[in-house]
């Protein structure tokens, strides 16, 4: 089972073993790790439960990176918002995981938590301004068309084309290419417009598991995490964003955005592969070309979510998710099978049209309200749910929240994806470790087909831990 044999084992277990025998690793050193995501969290767990001295250093003013929900958040973030106290859960982050049989799955079962399972079955999918079922579409060619490619991306594996040029290539008719876009390119952290076809194709050929997509019927994904890492959370250090890496000696510095400067034998980065393209951090040595070039074939688009409050379920009460509107590649009915009122729509938005949503600011909603009228005529704006101002008994604002990753200065978008011509192997140079001082996590570095998700995080982490426990017990 690896160096994170062991991680399953309760604490209340531990506590009833003989007489401590010590550390699993004998290293009088320590070791920094950049982020408090879940790979964060969970490479400083597992060399914590080996004996390594860990501290985390998290920019932010709490823990979970890109894994945020909205009942977690203090209540001046989202003012006056009646969705704060949701019945269910609401992602303003990662949302779904895949597979039973996953990292995250398996945590999930340890801890008895009740999910739920979007099947493909409850999807609809939109051409010509209508949304409905893949029974309903029936045998219609250009729909027919579309989901056999979507079947087949896995075979595209060493294609160099964008998935819309392979699109094309296939045949498929314009009729489903917004449909694919809310499918693959929006799925996968753009549109298909920049994300590669053989980089996803390749993911997805090496991924392994029941492929289920689930989510936690009634505990937020940041709780859970908050709650399997609370081992770790008293050397995590909040609000302290490290902006250069000195690598060239022993100890390795690294100074914070304040000056402050800290020391470590061993550093692990896990930022978002956005802050590692732009500078967010100064190396010390550079970072080699191996990893600089592999970092310009990975991209990490714009991202929107947004989660809107209706009167009432004009969808469908057994629509899970709906994908290709125009504007809107991916509505989620986050209510299903986790509430009896079912009328909350989550909008997710990736690539260049988050951009065009991030620049409209508050007034976002009318143009998702918009598109929902397009497709339900007229139903979003009849049907949206608005606060109650009682000086002047009318209704007044819908009732929304945003999240705009693009502009969150320490994560700058939504997750990774392979740009054309970009192979797994860029993604484990980025991963490589550098003189055995400088390891790399985080879902960028997956190697596992599973990059862009919690599953590819943790994965990494299992990754980087071991290289690093290897690192201390057989040094170059």
């Amino acid at each position: 089972m690896g160096v994170a044999g062991s991680w399953l084992i309760p604490g209340f277990l531990s506590r009833c073993a003989p007489a401590d025998p010590g550390p699993e690793v004998n290293y009088s050193g320590s070791v920094a790790i950049i982020g408090a995501g879940a790979a964060g969290l969970y490479v400083a767990d597992i060399l914590r439960s080996k004996g390594i001295k860990v501290t985390v250093y998290e920019a932010g003013n709490q823990i979970g990176g890109r894994v945020k929900s909205l009942r977690n958040q203090p209540a001046e973030a989202y003012p006056n918002s009646p969705l704060m106290s949701s019945d269910f859960p609401l992602e303003l982050g990662a949302d779904t995981y895949i597979g039973t049989d996953s990292t995250l799955g398996k945590i999930v079962q340890v801890y008895g938590l009740r999910t739920t399972e979007f099947p493909s079955s409850a999807n609809h999918f939109v051409m010509d301004n209508t949304a409905k079922s893949a029974a309903d579409w029936g045998s219609d060619p250009d729909f027919a068309a579309a989901m056999a490619f979507r079947q087949s991306l896995s075979s595209l594996a060493g294609s160099g084309q964008s998935v819309q040029q392979a699109v094309v290539a296939a045949g498929v008719g314009s009729r489903a290419h917004s449909l694919l876009n809310g499918m693959i390119g929006n799925a996968y952290g753009a549109d298909n417009e920049l994300a590669g076809a053989g980089g996803i194709g390749e993911e997805e050929a090496l991924r392994t598991g029941d492929g289920k997509i689930l989510v936690l019927t009634g505990n937020p994904l940041q709780e859970l995490l908050i709650s399997r890492f609370i081992g770790v959370q008293p050397s995590v250090k909040l609000n302290t964003p490290i902006a250069s890496i000195d690598y060239s000696a022993n100890p390795i510095v690294l100074t914070a955005g304040d000056g402050a400067t800290y020391q470590a034998d061993k550093v692990i980065v896990t930022v978002p592969v956005s802050v590692l393209k732009g500078g967010g951090i100064n190396f010390s040595p550079a970072l080699p070309s191996t990893h600089t070039g592999s970092l310009a074939k990975i991209g990490m688009g714009a991202s929107f979510r947004a989660i809107v409050e209706f009167k009432r379920n004009f969808w469908g009460e057994t629509t899970g998710f709906i994908f290709g509107s125009g504007n809107v590649p991916e509505f989620m009915s986050v209510g299903l099978s986790r509430s009896t009122f079912n009328a909350t729509l989550q909008i997710t938005v990736n690539g260049a049209k988050a951009l065009a949503y991030s620049s409209l600011g508050e007034s976002a909603i009318n143009q998702i309200l918009a598109d929902l009228d397009v497709l339900y005529g007229g139903q979003g704006t009849q049907f949206v749910r608005r606060k109650f101002d009682p000086s002047t008994s009318t209704e007044t604002d819908p009732i929304w929240v945003k999240e705009d990753w693009t502009t969150r200065e320490y994560i700058l978008g939504g997750y990774s994806y392979p740009l054309p011509g970009a192979t797994n192997q860029d993604r484990k140079n980025i991963g490589q470790p550098i003189n055995g001082k400088l390891f790399f996590a985080g879902e960028a570095t997956d190697i596992t087909g599973n990059a862009g998700m919690i599953n590819g995080a943790m994965a990494s982490a299992e990754r980087c831990a071991e290289e690093v426990v290897k690192s201390i017990l057989e040094p170059a």
